[in-house]
């Protein structure tokens, strides 16, 4: 109960500091509102009263007064509704955010490639739709908590036996409070297969999946896979379900028990003259009003509950982002033009969960002003060590050093502000041109001018031709954009990497790997004029990581990695001298081509 009440007060204090004017305007209106609900059965009290006495005026007035009363809980009820909806909406917004902050707060990627973490964020996904419920039913749940203590003491002053009426309504919140738990306890544990279940359609409706669902025929096997899941789901659920049903109805019962024996107790008081008519009438409305309450609070109850849920896994959230986010230190990067370059100092990384080291004791040189090249085999750590240069990921040993400033002591945000990295798996935004490449760089996000600029150094001037304009749409995700393929998009990844002009550190993970020769060729000519400009402007390192030796050999210094390891570095013609792996490497790419 505690943890329910905390989650109401903390939705409450946040709709508060949100919307004051909504807030007050909507329980202005709740709460009288609620309050002629009692108003009204007393009205009718003193109305039949004044019937069996023969008191036609009398009775004509509290007739009036009982009509107005009844407007006044209908109309008002109405009107606040319109207020607190509008608040729970701008709530739901905030809960939006306050989401994406919890999700995304941590310094590090370490969370993300935690399946705990995936699963707890998609729960509270789901749980930010019932907090927005909590809202909409936590207003009127305090004005029925008002109209309850009212009701309770009309009953009181009638007969103090009839104060357990009220103490009996208790049992459906306190039985749906379990009965919500146990639903709550179902909906944890079938996260993981309500993620997967999602990923399923997320997989069939892909346009990108689709075209190899159909040639392989394997969309009968996929919905079977996700028909099994949905089973489990079911029948997890459903099992919840029963238990929650049987709970809820052991309340109502109770209830409906005590409901009938309280119209009992008033009927033998008037019997005996303990009562009026008036009364009777008054203890029925009262207990009918009370049914009505308690099944409307039990509703209400049930939202405020399974939103405090949310509340609490929203905290314990936010609470484990900020927890993990550590390690990055306070000082600003503030080396503003490199002039010695960048160490890996006995650097060594594994994964959060893999017993793997993906690093292994690295210690490497990348002198300012260089070109170097990443080569090795897929699993070498090539796009691994990107990451943690990057900042994205910590070193698990050794350290980073940037002009003999320790990465590890610096504010790692500052530091990422520096660079400017494609990946290999980059993001594909579907927004504007203009927005889609210029949050590349936030301070020039809405410049049109830096946009183009960006657009001709990634050599897609065709590209923006085609569009036509870099206000125009691209993408489908939301609206009717200009579809890209991928090489396309990879343009568009490559123009939002050289947003940034003077990164101390420019990265391309695999820049041609969705290019024809031709378009390859023009994205090796941008690197080349891109890591130029670089180094003459903050002296900054370009690095790539590639499988295409041809590519390769427009590097200062090549860096071979394999099993995590720096196994060679050099120029091209000195490694193919030494006949090492990447002699060996060279050696089979050129056969292939050649044969």
């Amino acid at each position: 109960m505690n943890n329910t009440w905390f989650g109401l007060r903390w939705l409450l204090r946040l709709a508060w500091r949100l919307d004051r004017r909504r807030f007050v305007i909507g329980m202005g209106l709740l709460l009288p509102g609620a309050l002629a609900t009692p108003a009204v059965a007393l009205a009718l009290k003193k109305l039949v009263d004044a019937v069996v006495v023969d008191a036609p005026g009398e009775a004509a007035a509290w007739g009036a007064v009982a009509a107005v009363v009844l407007l006044c809980e209908l109309m008002l009820g109405h009107f606040a509704h319109l207020y607190y909806f509008e608040l729970a909406e701008i709530t739901d917004q905030r809960l939006h955010r306050e989401l994406l902050r919890a999700a995304n707060g941590s310094d590090w990627l370490e969370l993300g490639d935690d399946p705990s973490f995936g699963d707890r964020v998609d729960l509270v996904r789901q749980d930010v739709q019932r907090m927005r419920a909590g809202i909409i039913g936590g207003l009127p749940m305090a004005a029925l908590a008002a109209q309850l203590a009212v009701t309770a003491v009309v009953l009181g002053v009638l007969s103090p036996l009839l104060l357990l009426l009220p103490v009996v309504a208790v049992l459906p919140v306190v039985f749906g409070r379990r009965a919500e738990h146990l639903l709550e306890s179902a909906r944890e544990r079938t996260a993981p297969v309500t993620r997967t279940i999602r990923h399923y359609r997320r997989l069939m409706v892909d346009p990108r999946s689709q075209q190899e669902i159909r040639l392989m025929g394997n969309a009968r096997y996929l919905l079977g896979k996700q028909a099994e899941l949905l089973a489990t789901y079911q029948r997890t659920m459903n099992a919840a379900q029963w238990r929650s049903t049987a709970l809820r109805l052991a309340g109502q019962l109770a209830f409906a028990l005590g409901y009938v024996g309280s119209v009992l107790y008033v009927y033998q008081l008037a019997r005996r003259g303990e009562a009026t008519v008036g009364d009777v009438i008054l203890v029925v409305t009262l207990a009918t009003q009370i049914a009505t309450q308690m099944a409307a609070g039990l509703d209400l109850f049930g939202d405020v509950y399974a939103s405090a849920s949310g509340v609490r896994r929203l905290l314990q959230l936010r609470d484990e982002s900020r927890q993990r986010s550590g390690g990055s230190g306070a000082t600003p990067f503030a080396v503003e033009r490199m002039t010695d370059g960048i160490r890996f100092d006995n650097v060594s990384f594994a994964y959060a969960g893999s017993d793997r080291t993906a690093l292994r004791d690295v210690d490497l040189y990348l002198p300012a002003g260089t070109c170097v090249a990443l080569v090795g085999e897929n699993g070498a750590g090539k796009s691994t060590l990107i990451k943690v240069l990057t900042g994205l990921y910590p070193p698990t040993a050794g350290r980073v050093l940037v002009d003999g400033v320790d990465l590890a002591a610096t504010e790692v945000t500052s530091w990422r502000r520096r660079t400017a990295t494609l990946f290999q798996d980059f993001a594909r935004i579907d927004l504007t041109l203009q927005h889609s490449v210029g949050v590349g760089h936030l301070p020039d996000v809405d410049s049109r001018e830096a946009v183009t600029a960006a657009m001709h150094r990634a050599r897609a001037t065709a590209l923006l031709e085609r569009i036509g304009d870099t206000g125009a749409l691209i993408g489908s995700g939301y609206g009717d954009g200009t579809e890209l393929s991928g090489g396309q998009w990879q343009r568009v990844g490559f123009a939002r990497a050289v947003m940034r002009t003077e990164p101390m550190l420019l990265s391309l993970d695999e820049p041609g790997h969705s290019l024809d020769a031709l378009a390859e060729q023009q994205v090796c000519d941008a690197y080349q004029a891109t890591a130029r400009e670089v180094a003459a402007r903050v002296g900054g390192v370009t690095l790539f990581v590639t499988h295409r030796m041809s590519t390769v050999r427009l590097a200062d210094l090549i860096v071979v990695l394999d099993g995590g390891r720096v196994v060679e570095r050099g120029t091209h013609d000195e490694l193919v001298a030494a006949g090492g792996r990447y002699a060996e490497l060279f050696h089979l790419q050129s056969r292939a081509y050649t044969e």
